[in-house]
């Protein structure tokens, strides 16, 4: 591939990486199919393709495993960058609870080797098994035990990255304590890779928790179950998630408890006092299916958005979505401490119900962040635009990182 350049980009890069791998089969909604696929496998093939592409006006996307691009759409031509040939633990400290991990790095399979030592990486968003350590950097996407841990920009204490003019930096450190000045690395996570390719990552690990159960409470409407969820929520003691759930016409709440025997039964019994309830109790093999099944839902639906407002309003904010989608069989997961919902759907006829569900959460103070929506305008054009201002420093930044813009 040339792309105007009197350099091909097999010049450039070794043919191992320019064999398809996870990127070449991923669904990416950009509008058009990319030129090229290319996996490098170092920092240095990064520095090349970017420095390419930068010599021939094309762009490029960088991905983990490609499946959650979102929201954007390439006007001109570009290449795929996937990590998938960077994968490896480079160091791992137990005894510090610290990982460094080369960026397309399974998820799954650091938790298998810190599973070993009693130690996890608390994050759950949709698809985590499935995921990338740095497209979990580059997404910033925790999930709802951030409630009880805190998002994942909180526990990211290093990273290396190459910037759009193939520019190698290596950012924070191995300690907690390791920033003195303006800290790059929290622009970087959620980025989603428009600021810089992330190639490792070292993370601050967690303890596994002695005991991890799940209250259960079902109902036949979503609604119903939010004065339930508020109360928990602003209980005295803070549960590790508070999850809201519509699936298949059923509607449950889901709070996971962490910590010793006694702890869990004695927050346990206080929720349920504080809320007035009786939970359904469930551990072990039969609380992770629920909760992997809650997790994923809608993970391939045709139609996948957030919808978040203050969390007081989470009441009207799922009853605006339910409105909006009388009729439709949806999916839709809350995050009851964040205020933010998942919703997911599939089927035709569907436009006139996501504008309609738009219109509503604005009406509502809310935003729409639309994730993947098949219809004519992109999904950044359906979702609540930035204020001129945010905008502004937005790009700013871009042009600090990525100043010929090269990265989409």
């Amino acid at each position: 591939m040339t792309l105007g350049s009197a350099t091909p980009l097999s010049d450039v890069v070794s043919p191992e990486a320019l064999e398809p791998a996870s990127g070449g089969s991923a669904r990416l909604a950009l509008g058009r199919e990319p030129d090229a696929y290319v996996s490098p496998g170092s920092v240095q093939e990064v520095v090349e393709v970017l420095e390419w592409a930068r010599a021939t006006s094309s762009a490029v996307l960088p991905v983990g495993t490609g499946a959650h691009v979102g929201d954007r759409r390439a006007e001109r031509p570009y290449v795929v960058l996937s990590t998938a040939r960077m994968t490896g633990i480079e160091i791992y400290e137990p005894a510090d609870l610290t990982l460094t991990a080369k960026a397309g790095t399974g998820l799954a399979e650091l938790g298998g080797m810190t599973g070993e030592h009693r130690q996890w990486l608390p994050f759950d968003p949709m698809d985590a098994a499935k995921r990338t350590l740095g497209g979990l950097a580059a997404t910033g996407v925790t999930g709802p035990l951030w409630a009880g841990y805190g998002h994942v920009r909180n526990h990211v204490l290093g990273m290396t990255v190459v910037c759009g003019d193939g520019r190698a930096l290596r950012l924070g450190g191995r300690v907690v304590k390791n920033v003195a000045g303006f800290d790059l690395i929290k622009p970087m996570v959620g980025s989603r890779g428009r600021l810089a390719v992330i190639t490792a990552v070292t993370l601050r690990l967690f303890p596994v928790p002695t005991l991890d159960r799940v209250l259960v409470l079902e109902a036949a409407d979503l609604v119903s179950l939010v004065p339930t969820a508020r109360a928990v929520a602003t209980a005295r003691t803070l549960p590790a998630s508070i999850v809201l759930s519509l699936s298949t016409g059923a509607a449950s709440f889901l709070v996971r408890l962490h910590g010793a025997d006694e702890t869990v039964d004695a927050d346990q019994r206080m929720l349920e006092a504080h809320a007035g309830v009786s939970f359904a109790a469930k551990e072990g093999t039969e609380a992770e299916a629920l909760l992997a099944a809650t997790r994923d839902a809608g993970a391939d639906a045709e139609v996948l958005l957030y919808a978040s407002t203050l969390p007081s309003q989470l009441g009207a904010l799922l009853d605006s979505i339910q409105g909006a989608l009388r009729g439709v069989d949806c999916v839709v997961v809350a995050d009851v401490a964040e205020g933010c919902a998942r919703v997911a759907f599939s089927g035709a006829g569907y436009s006139d119900a996501v504008l309609e569900m738009c219109a509503g959460v604005e009406a509502l103070g809310g935003t729409v962040a639309v994730h993947r929506c098949p219809i004519d305008a992109s999904p950044a054009a359906l979702s609540t635009p930035l204020s001129p201002d945010a905008h502004e420093i937005g790009e700013g930044v871009k042009r600090i990182f990525d100043p010929s813009g090269v990265l989409l």
